[in-house]
């Protein structure tokens, strides 16, 4: 028998990969295809401008839902794991190929919009508000477990298999199938707590999940959207989240380009890559080399256990009273850091060690950044909007993310 705690923490770690976690392999597999950094980051965007078009539409989607909310997520992990198989399609950089990734990305992203929305009203529906900040930090924790996991499985098939990585997206299926299992083993809980109503559990069951004490009663009015998206908190935290994301949008491709030594980062002079044997190192602008593979996997692991400890933290001390706000600041501040720090690496030519190093500080950011879950989730409990503000806030972020990215792919590609 799997208690409900167990299947929560298991669909958390088979989801962890779902959102964009192989998506530095179908970059680079991409770019090995033939593909330049331009066309690479507008099948990016392809799937980025669905996702943020859908986001505010799924949340209320999600909000408003009477239907069980575990068959959406079931459904769009799915989706999602069969989406990651395109690739076996994919043998060039002719149009027909760009019109199937351009294609295939824009499906995968309409699931994607799903994933997120659901399983947050899914844990809100079956743990209930007071233990939301406790559930949501097990969740993280739990999911940059999987990741670690899913980093080290990528990287040891990518090696194995080079210069073969397309076996690697065999694991976002299998993922995908475990978290459809795992999670038909969640309660349903109240579903209008799912949204947001109710701030007070009434009843729990044996394992601590909540009982829906309200079938009989009818749904309570929700705020209006213009009271939620005007509140002044949630428009600060969308100001700040627009900056940041605009910053730390081109951080991604530039950093796994210059480590996997592909298109205008490849045959850099010295470093790291002086010592590389013919074994190692290829030739060819657009593929990556084999020496990268362990490096972009450790960089991955590293980021991911410095969020394990820097998530558990913060979920630890704001349980203690410890203001929000100062680790939010620290969250907007670390990445900067960050970005710093890479571009020294790259500008004094200090190596690939060096440069997988900084994924400590990234491994940071994300961690601090669970608090913005957290200050979200306070502004809107109790008014029926929960996931659309959710939703909303993504929106504005993948505006920011989208045009920055496109923006710096131009400069990227252009400066060569």
């Amino acid at each position: 028998m799997i208690t409900t705690l167990a299947a929560f923490l298991l669909t958390s770690f088979s989801i962890a990969e779902l959102g964009d976690g192989f998506g530095m392999y179908v970059d680079m597999y991409l770019l090995g295809c033939g593909w330049g950094e331009k066309s690479v980051v507008v099948a990016g965007i392809f799937r980025g401008v669905v996702d943020l078009v859908l986001k505010s539409f799924v949340g209320d989607i999600i909000d408003k839902t009477h239907r069980d909310r575990r068959t959406f997520l079931a459904m769009a992990a799915l989706v999602i794991g069969l989406s990651s198989l395109m690739v076996y399609f994919v043998n060039g950089a002719d149009t027909a190929d760009k019109v199937l990734v351009y294609a295939v990305r824009s499906i995968e992203s309409v699931a994607l919009a799903f994933l997120g929305p659901a399983f947050a009203a899914i844990t809100l529906s079956a743990f209930g508000p007071e233990m939301f900040d406790e559930m949501n930090v097990k969740k993280e924790v739990v999911s940059h477990a999987g990741s670690i996991v899913s980093a080290v499985l990528s990287g040891g098939i990518a090696w194995v298999f080079y210069p073969s990585i397309e076996a690697v997206f065999i694991l976002p299926f299998g993922f995908a199938a475990s978290a459809v299992f795992f999670s038909r083993f969640i309660p349903r809980g109240d579903p209008l707590m799912g949204r947001g109503f109710h701030l007070h559990t009434e009843a729990r069951d044996e394992q601590n999940c909540v009982i829906d004490t309200h079938k009989e009663e009818p749904e309570p009015e929700a705020a209006t959207y213009w009271d939620v998206f005007s509140d002044r908190r949630i428009v600060g935290i969308v100001a700040a989240d627009v900056f940041h994301v605009i910053a730390e949008a081109n951080v991604g491709l530039i950093f796994n380009s210059a480590l996997a030594g592909v298109g205008s980062w490849n045959n850099d002079d010295g470093g790291d890559d002086a010592t590389n044997t013919d074994d190692d190192y290829n030739d060819d602008d657009n593929v990556m080399s084999r020496s990268a593979i362990p490096l972009l996997a450790t960089a991955g692991s590293m980021a991911q256990i410095v969020m394990i400890a820097g998530t558990w933290g913060v979920g630890y001390l704001t349980a203690r009273g410890w203001g929000r706000k100062p680790f939010y600041i620290a969250h907007l501040c670390v990445h900067p850091v960050r970005v710093v720090l890479i571009l020294l690496c790259m500008w004094t030519n200090a190596g690939k060690g060096w440069l997988a190093s900084t994924e400590l500080v990234g491994g940071l950011t994300g961690a601090l950044g669970i608090v913005n879950q957290f200050m979200r989730a306070d502004i809107v409990f109790g008014s029926g909007r929960f996931n659309v503000v959710d939703g909303y806030i993504a929106t504005i972020r993948g505006v920011a993310a989208v045009s920055s990215q496109y923006i710096g792919a131009v400069i990227l590609e252009g400066q060569g």
